[in-house]
């Protein structure tokens, strides 16, 4: 039974969409764009025809629809484009109700013989221009439906309500089936997308970043003065490890090394492998020489732990660590990756297991 209610809850409310909130975000924005521009240039070529037929400035009901659902729309389209509107989504619920309840107003107005051919137009296409959950689709598509029945139920002749409620069914039944496709195509597709482009950076061994993928990030933030402390690891003697342990033990060593450089820094920190046995590390805004100086010596005491014998004994990994702290100074990733290959150089002329950090300002 819970099982059943789980799935009845996933399809409803896809738990999938989350991750791509701020994706349906925009593209609900779009839509909300698209419909406040239709119901402007719509709006006002109906008042302009009213004008046209009429001498004077027309009186009545409809012309004052027009100038109202043409000031609203400029209203929102403003407000949204100069982002007083912050949720997308939320502003096209709101005009896609207002749009609703115009129509069931029409409906009343409409002779009792005709069928509301406008309220049928709004159910059928209106639910497709939404992503979001589809639960909330179907609260909205069905609420509107039971208006206007109770509406249209006073508002029409008796021969001609059954053929309304035929037309709402095929409507209703349409759009919701071809609004859950495309909310499911969609996320299928922003999934397969999202897949893609995460193999595509992340290093197939280790998970973390590979070079593509973590050189762009750290090179956004340092080409936006994002300071951070740049860390070059080169892991000590791993062809020693290869060759006395064997390949597999190598790759189990390297997983274990990136787990431990992901766990010694944050999430927002980039831990990328640059390929072999090299890794580098962008810690974001750290900054303080004795701060990276203290991480820095947990992360090496956290390589010391890891043991490339599969039976857990013998030697450690050692590491020699080149680090150079951009205080917003460094103009490129290039420019950080000399600067810290410089000091990983000593290291290594030194013996190798330890660390050297800089915080002096980029010069050129």
């Amino acid at each position: 039974m819970k099982n059943r209610i789980q799935k009845i809850k996933e399809f409803l409310f896809p738990g999938k969409l989350i991750g791509f909130r701020i994706d349906f975000e925009r593209e609900n924005g779009k839509a909300l764009c698209f419909l406040l521009i239709s119901g402007m240039v719509i709006s006002l070529c109906s008042l302009l025809y009213s004008l046209m037929k009429g001498v004077a400035f027309p009186t009545g009901a409809h012309p004052l629809e027009y100038v109202l659902f043409f000031s609203v729309s400029v209203a929102l389209l403003i407000g949204y484009k100069k982002e007083m509107i912050r949720s997308g989504t939320f502003t096209l619920y709101v005009w896609i109700c207002l749009l609703l309840t115009w129509s069931l107003f029409m409906t009343i107005g409409e002779p009792r013989e005709y069928p509301s051919y406008l309220f049928f137009f709004f159910i059928l296409v209106l639910p497709l221009l939404i992503r979001d959950a589809w639960g909330k689709i179907l609260i909205l598509t069905l609420v509107f439906s039971a208006a206007f029945i109770l509406v249209d139920y006073f508002a029409k002749d008796s021969p001609h309500f059954p053929l309304d409620m035929v037309y709402l069914a095929a409507c209703v039944c349409a759009a919701l089936y071809l609004s859950q496709r495309m909310i499911h195509e969609r996320i299928s597709f922003m999934e397969t997308s999202f897949t893609a482009t995460k193999k595509a950076d992340h290093d197939m061994l280790t998970g973390i970043y590979n070079r593509r993928g973590g050189e762009h990030l750290i090179s956004n933030y340092v080409a936006n003065g994002i300071t951070g402390a740049f860390m070059l690891v080169d892991i000590d003697d791993f062809k020693h490890i290869n060759d006395h342990y064997g390949h597999a033990a190598g790759d189990e060593t390297l997983k274990a090394i990136a787990l431990a450089l992901q766990n010694s820094f944050r999430e927002t920190d980039v831990v990328m492998r640059m390929g072999g046995d090299e890794f580098i590390v962008y810690a974001v805004g750290m900054a303080d020489l004795n701060h990276v100086m203290e991480r820095l010596e947990k992360t090496r005491a956290a390589l010391h732990e890891i043991h490339p014998d599969p039976s857990g004994g013998g030697e450690h990994v050692t590491a020699s660590i080149g680090c150079v702290i951009n205080l917003g100074s460094y103009p490129d990733y290039d420019s950080l990756s000399a600067a810290a290959d410089k000091l990983l150089y000593l290291v290594k002329e030194e013996g190798k297991d330890n660390f050297k950090c800089s915080a002096i300002e980029y010069k050129g």
